[in-house]
């Protein structure tokens, strides 16, 4: 038993042993590069053990009410593990050898949230996957904006992991238990106890999630931060709390009134997201709007009433971070380091064609285009909310995400733009990320 135990949580262990040895390797001042490659090996390793897991149907309860591993969860830490991997890649250089480790911890949160099956086990895997994040912003950025944005990021996420604890706290009080399942089946029971619980745990992750109107942060910690942090914020941190829904409702079917209420905040933060985002004259700010708006279609899927939830919120969650580190990794090869202008990206289509493809196909996904897998998620959505009809709530979610065409469209459009002053001639010299003056 002990053996299938520790079988049962290798991913974990793996990320565990990672996260070792990175403190290990910045107590020793290793070269960037090598705690990067310990970073790849060791997700990828941990990727690769969850992948069999699931191919196997492992379901091992670890820990009674506390830790599980089921096909939710190892779902969950896929995904994950994949944004981990994703960060890799995109981001060739090494970032320093604290970035990877402040990663690593926050992925490490990401897999015990993915694994919960109790409220103890959901808060400290919060908490270990949003502290590191506050670390990230101000990371060897000395700007008062850094500062202001980690700040307001720090205090609105501890007011939200407090809901969650108030939350999971009147859980206990009122069943004894602080098991999930428990809450749930008192929720669905029409439990007031559980159901004031129920708001107090959404509203900490809405926040979180930087749904409207708990948005407030995320266009300052977003817009303040380097374009890798930018990455792990939208990607891991995002994805991980949106799917900590799964955790906790999976397949519960919610009652009208509280069908009405996420329909109607899901439809304020699209709408509110991509008319923000029309605004921006920076990138990582209308990425932080952006993130706003796919939080609503996150936060839509939840509506679905025929089993399909799990799968579509997942869908969902892997597409829209995957396509938003693709979109930071290729900007940082068009964009210098500090540079955040969209004006700078104009006919860097001709200078760095391969980056600017793949950040064309990053923004038409995430703009939901066919047949990009971004239309593929918001389709899958859609047809879960028409089926488990609100027919007029999926139309103006629909009509809504035209309304974030113009911003991604015009990115690519400035891309391939060529010097007015001279139409047959690309643009004047700019300045390439690595302080090169391209011809």
């Amino acid at each position: 038993m002990p053996t299938e135990f520790l079988a049962a949580l290798l991913p974990d262990a793996v990320v565990a042993a990672l996260l070792v040895a990175l403190l290990v390797g910045e107590a020793l001042r290793v070269d960037p590069r090598v705690a990067r490659a310990a970073f790849a090996v060791g997700t990828g390793t941990a990727l690769v053990a969850a992948l069999r897991q699931l191919d196997l149907g492992t379901t091992v309860v670890v820990l009674v009410d506390e830790v599980v591993v089921d096909r939710t969860a190892l779902l969950a830490k896929v995904v994950a593990l994949s944004c981990s991997l994703a960060l890799v890649v995109s981001f060739g250089s090494a970032r320093g050898s604290r970035f990877w480790l402040l990663l690593a911890c926050s992925l490490l949160g990401a897999m015990s949230i993915a694994g919960s099956a109790g409220f103890a086990t959901f808060f400290l895997g919060i908490e270990i996957l949003s502290l590191p994040a506050f670390a990230l912003i101000v990371l060897d950025r000395g700007s008062s904006n850094a500062t202001e944005g980690a700040l307001k990021y720090l205090v609105l996420s501890s007011i939200a992991s407090a809901l969650v604890l108030f939350g999971a706290a009147i859980t206990y009080g009122g069943s004894g238990s602080l098991a999930i399942a428990a809450w749930a089946e008192d929720f669905a029971a029409g439990d007031t106890r559980a159901a004031v619980a129920a708001a107090l745990i959404a509203c900490g992750l809405f926040m979180k999630t930087a749904v409207f109107p708990f948005h407030g942060w995320a266009p300052d910690a977003y817009g303040s931060a380097r374009l890798p942090v930018t990455a792990v914020l939208a990607s891991l941190v995002k994805a991980s709390v949106a799917l900590a829904f799964v955790r906790l409702i999976g397949t519960l079917p919610l009652a009208d009134d509280s069908a009405v209420l996420v329909v109607g905040l899901a439809l304020a933060s699209i709408l509110y997201g991509n008319l923000a985002a029309l605004a921006q004259h920076g990138l990582r700010r209308m990425l932080a709007y952006s993130s706003i708006a796919h939080a609503g279609y996150m936060l839509f899927a939840l509506v679905d009433s025929t089993g399909a939830r799990v799968e579509d919120l997942y869908w969902y969650a892997a597409i829209y971070a995957l396509g938003t580190v693709l979109a930071c990794g290729a900007a940082s090869h068009l964009l210098a380091a500090d540079d955040d202008s969209l004006d700078t990206l104009t006919g860097r289509a001709w200078r760095r064609p391969i980056a600017a493809a793949m950040l064309t196909v990053a923004m038409l996904s995430l703009a939901g285009l066919p047949p990009f897998p971004g239309f593929f998620a918001k389709l899958f959505v859609f047809r879960s909310a028409i089926a488990s009809d609100h027919l007029v709530a999926a139309l103006a979610a629909f009509v809504g995400s035209f309304v974030g065409l113009p911003y991604y469209v015009g990115i690519v459009v400035r891309l391939f733009a060529r010097d007015a002053r001279d139409p047959g001639r690309p643009p004047a010299a700019v300045a390439a990320p690595d302080g090169r003056v391209e011809a």
